[in-house]
């Protein structure tokens, strides 16, 4: 597992390094004003998404993996019936949103009004948001974790190119770009999934050129999840309009530096989540077998983030110099609360996803709107007194009460509980992300007492979880060391 873990991590390390040009050339080109807004577009297009997907892109790891291993036709029947609703929802929603936005603007906030022309040009993207997930979780479902990890970097490639845009037409350029690019990589990715093993038929005899019609189970799995698809969304996008709202584009652009240091975060930690984790705990097996292949799976990913984020976290500003530049510095100081939010989100999200493997997707979606309404709430109180804290906070209370409740809700529910040790492992791991969250914040400075403390921390931090690694473990990781993950 460590091994694959890492080939997956590693080819999302070279992933983010191809969208670190997407966002320092943004940075430098749109400064913190522009930016602030294009998170907030970027937002309001998640919302779109979203519910125009109808929570496909779920259903495909949900439902593809166990085809493939029994027919490689039937997946293919079912991959483009999926595949076909989603054109179809997709394209309506452009042409609603495209009207909506030309003759009645101020739907989208007064806030937003300045940036009609630009968001007009961005709602152009909306069939690559859509189909890009998709897609990269179908080929998932094809146990094909590096094919589909490539799905990614495509992605992030088709960004960093679309950067170019803004010399052209500013903000609107970058949007244009990426919607012509990113549909030449739909089509690439689509063909890619549709390829089958020798001596499978082209297609089911007598069916449909375009069929559309999905089995029940695919629409009652994806309408379970529709209210949470809407919701999650739309609590992003409160707070990031709020902070726009009461504090100003450009407080709204020093956090979007900060939540960018976060996602990059998750970007690489989180990448064997839907390609990896996902198809095999809906892989056929007993609650208590998906269980200990979840723990298993969480243990790795506590060491892993345990090894990589303490330097990142010691040294934000720094990290925002790189990322992005030194307009965007003041963000710094609360780098260590959205990556400790991105953290937990991981964390929570191993075990949501074995809750929506068995089944239990009532208490999935409850639990999951519940989080989210917690998020609203809080960020209508806190971001006008405290500002980006606020926002930070808020963000954060949502995967502390999923961690908290998908845990309980498994040992209630089917007896299966998380061992003391990953509890341990996981509670180390927000530990140490405070206190080289704090560390790094408090102490900016580059002066050899402080680089002696930063240090100390790191150390620190390895030797706790070097000691709870079992023999076994520390034999897998003697094993990795002396054979490269990607040969």
């Amino acid at each position: 597992m460590l091994k694959v873990f890492l080939t997956i991590g590693l080819l999302q390390v070279l992933t983010m390094l191809v969208q670190l040009v997407k966002t320092k050339s943004l940075a430098l080109l749109l400064g913190p004003d522009l930016v602030g807004v294009m998170a907030v577009i970027d937002k309001l297009l998640a919302v779109v998404v979203q519910t125009v997907s109808l929570s496909l892109p779920f259903a495909a790891l949900r439902f593809l993996p166990a085809l493939w291993a029994k027919n490689p036709l039937a997946f293919r029947v079912q991959f483009l019936r999926m595949r076909n609703v989603l054109v179809v929802t997709t394209v309506v929603a452009l042409a609603a949103t495209l009207l909506v936005t030309a003759v009645r603007p101020a739907t989208w906030g007064a806030q937003l009004l300045p940036y009609r022309e630009i968001l007009l040009y961005a709602l152009l993207g909306l069939p690559v948001l859509a189909l890009i997930p998709f897609l990269q979780n179908a080929m998932a479902g094809r146990l094909e974790h590096n094919r589909a990890m490539l799905i990614a970097l495509g992605h992030a490639s088709v960004l960093a190119a679309a950067s170019a845009g803004v010399l052209w037409k500013g903000l609107s350029g970058f949007y244009l770009l990426y919607a012509g690019l990113g549909l030449a990589l739909v089509v690439a990715a689509g063909r890619a999934v549709l390829r089958m093993p020798a001596g499978t038929p082209a297609s089911a005899p007598g069916g449909p050129r375009f069929p559309l019609a999905l089995p029940r189970p695919v629409w009652r799995f994806s309408g379970a999840l529709f209210s949470l698809a809407v919701i999650a969304p739309y609590a992003a996008l409160f707070v990031h309009y709020r902070v726009l709202q009461d504090h100003g584009a450009e407080t709204a652009g020093w956090m979007a530096a900060a939540i960018g240091i976060g996602l990059a975060v998750r970007g690489v930690l989180g990448s064997a989540h839907p390609v990896f984790l996902t198809p095999h705990i809906n892989r056929p097996g007993s609650a208590a077998d998906r269980m200990a292949w979840a723990n298993a799976f969480q243990t790795t990913l506590c060491f892993l983030a345990a090894l990589a984020l303490p330097p990142l976290l010691l040294f934000p500003a720094l990290a925002v110099r790189i990322l992005y530049s030194g307009a965007f510095v003041p963000g710094a100081v609360f780098v260590g609360l959205f990556v400790l939010t991105e953290i937990v989100t991981l964390l929570a999200g191993t075990y949501g996803g074995l809750v929506v493997a068995l089944d239990d997707l009532r208490f999935h979606v409850i639990q999951n709107v519940v989080a989210q309404v917690l998020i609203v709430v809080i960020a209508f109180g806190l971001v006008a007194p405290l500002g980006i804290l606020g926002a930070g906070l808020a963000l954060l209370a949502g995967p502390v009460f999923l961690l908290g409740a998908t845990t309980a809700f498994l040992h209630l529910r089917h007896g299966i509980t998380v061992p003391a040790r990953v509890f341990l492992l996981m509670g180390l791991l927000v530990a140490s992300v405070v206190a080289a969250g704090f560390a790094g914040a408090s102490w900016p400075e580059f002066t050899g007492p402080v680089l002696a403390l930063k240090a100390g921390v790191y150390l620190v931090v390895l030797g706790l979880f070097t000691a709870l690694l079992t023999a076994e473990e520390r034999s897998r990781v003697r094993l990795l060391l002396s054979k490269p993950p990607i040969r």
